[in-house]
């Protein structure tokens, strides 16, 4: 029985496929597997009987991954007319946790853990080491969390147990399923209603979770559940490299931020190993221009959006074969300074000058917490102004605050571009204005994040619209971190359907 069967995966690393090889001489079938840029093929031939049960191993022991899509039998291949990649042998940081490799590693190892899970139920941080260096962990507590993020790190939660992750998480089947990917990554989840009332997990109602990723992990994980620890926080103190964050829309997986599992590997773009994001990306000298590589667009006209909280870099951008690549709309590295960003405001007009006043009496609570100044570019310096305004913490807050909107629609937050020395801006202020308007007019919090992202995802469509006809483009790419938010990501994806839209696949979206 000769069969031809296709797997998309849209990384070109080759752990996938080992996996794959690894089932193929268990079945003792006689099953060719070749690594293509974009997808796996299965070229089987043998007896029908072993080759039925090669799928049926497959179904059962193959695990999920962030990169797969979809799988269909091919009538024929062209296998002249595409080239196979060469495995160079890369070792990656990643343990390949399959569910036999897992109750291996149970049934072999017996660690006592009792003095760390007593430290633990005492309300103590566990240091430990793991495969990818050394995390912090313990019970939720709004202390110890505090503590932590006052340090600069990031707590995230650690789940023991995955079938009591639902009493905790609202989880759909396809955060499961990111979960629990070979890959393992970091997937932010939302906290049932009765939840974290005391914030003794997170801030907001929305926390970075994943699963044990790899044996260090799995065994010190078994021994907390079956101490009646179903989930912990933890931070990285000292590690090799940050795990991946993931999110997805209704086409595609997207990976945020990370290097684990993804570092090193082969670029055949590039033909060299690339070792980090930083080398990935400063190869190219910006995302976007990377980001044009990776699709293969450098002799077309391209419209590329590079909104990001960490670079200050962001903007909406074009790229002409013969020219390059040139920003159109800038986002401005604006001052870390409310009383900056007030007067700003207050020299618009008369009536802004008088909103800003009534503001600050009407919400002088708001403005008597210190304003942290914390060095932050573009979107996240614009943003943590906005959302001290508001009376929240960062951005970050703000952010979470968007995802707790459940209306359908929302109001129109002042997105406009304004001329500075020959160059276009969006203007800062009328966004922070507006909001203020809204918030004085008894509009929720809830609905003024939300409507921000918005009113954003209108302002790229608008002027990705005008971009468009300028210079006759059909492909846009859109990458930087702020398009992790999903209502952004959601929003574009529904408002730009007549043009080719782009979301990186391989690579992620920013570093």
């Amino acid at each position: 029985m000769e069969l031809i069967y296709k797997i998309n995966f849209s990384s070109t690393n080759f752990y996938f496929k080992n996996i794959i090889d690894d089932i193929a001489k268990e079945s003792n079938v006689n099953v060719s597997t070749k690594m293509y840029k974009g997808f796996i093929l299965l070229v089987c031939d043998d007896t029908q009987e072993k080759v039925e049960n090669f799928f049926k191993n497959l179904e059962q022991q193959l695990p999920l991954s962030i990169y797969l899509s979809s799988a269909e039998v091919l009538e024929s291949f062209d296998f002249e007319n595409n080239e196979e990649l060469e495995d160079k042998g890369i070792k990656l940081n990643i343990s390949l946790l399959t569910n036999n490799q897992i109750k291996r590693i149970l049934e072999e190892n017996h660690i006592d853990f009792s003095n760390d899970i007593n430290k633990i139920k005492d309300g103590g941080v566990s240091r430990y080491e793991t495969h990818n260096g050394l995390k912090d962990l313990f019970l939720p507590s709004y202390e110890l969390r505090e503590d932590f993020e006052a340090k600069g790190y990031e707590v995230k939660l650690l789940i023991t147990n995955i079938n009591a992750v639902s009493n905790l998480l609202e989880v759909s089947q396809k955060d499961l399923q990111l979960l629990c990917s070979i890959e393992r990554p970091l997937v932010k989840l939302r906290f049932k209603l009765l939840q974290n009332s005391n914030k003794e997990y997170s801030n907001t109602r929305f926390i970075y979770a994943k699963i044990p990723d790899d044996k260090e992990t799995v065994l010190f994980s078994n021994a907390l559940k079956e101490n009646g620890i179903d989930y912990l926080l933890y931070v990285n103190d000292e590690i090799y490299q940050d795990g991946l964050k993931v999110t997805y829309n209704d086409k595609q997986n997207i990976v945020i931020h990370g290097e684990k599992t993804l570092f090193p590997k082969y670029d055949y773009n590039l033909n060299r190993q690339v070792n980090s994001c930083k080398d990935y990306f400063d190869e190219y000298g910006s995302v976007f221009k990377a980001k044009i590589d990776q699709f293969s667009l450098k002799n077309v006209p391209t419209i590329g959006v590079y909104f990001s909280y960490d670079s200050d870099e962001s903007a909406i951008k074009i790229n002409l074969p013969e020219v390059g690549t040139k920003d159109v709309i800038y986002v401005p590295n604006v001052l870390n300074s409310v009383d900056n960003c007030l007067e700003d405001i207050k020299s618009i007009d008369e009536n802004c000058e008088r909103l800003v006043e009534n503001y600050k009496n009407k919400y002088s609570k708001y403005f008597e917490k210190e304003f942290i100044d914390r060095d932050s570019d573009s979107f996240a310096s614009i943003m943590n102004i906005l959302a001290y305004t508001l009376g929240m913490r960062d951005y970050k807050e703000f952010e979470d605050c968007a995802l707790l909107y459940n209306g359908k629609g929302g109001i129109q937050i002042d997105m406009n571009v304004i001329k500075i020395d020959g160059k276009n801006y969006l203007d800062y202020r009328r966004i922070i204005q507006s909001s203020m308007s809204y918030k004085m007019a008894g509009v929720e919090d809830t609905m003024i994040a939300y409507s921000f992202f918005e009113s954003l995802s209108d302002f790229i469509t608008d002027n990705v619209n005008t971009i468009k006809k300028e210079i006759k483009s059909n492909d846009l790419i859109i990458c930087g971190n702020l398009f992790a938010n999903s209502i952004l990501l959601s929003k574009i994806g529904k408002n730009l359907k007549n043009i080719n839209l782009h979301i990186p696949k391989e690579y992620p979206l920013d570093f």
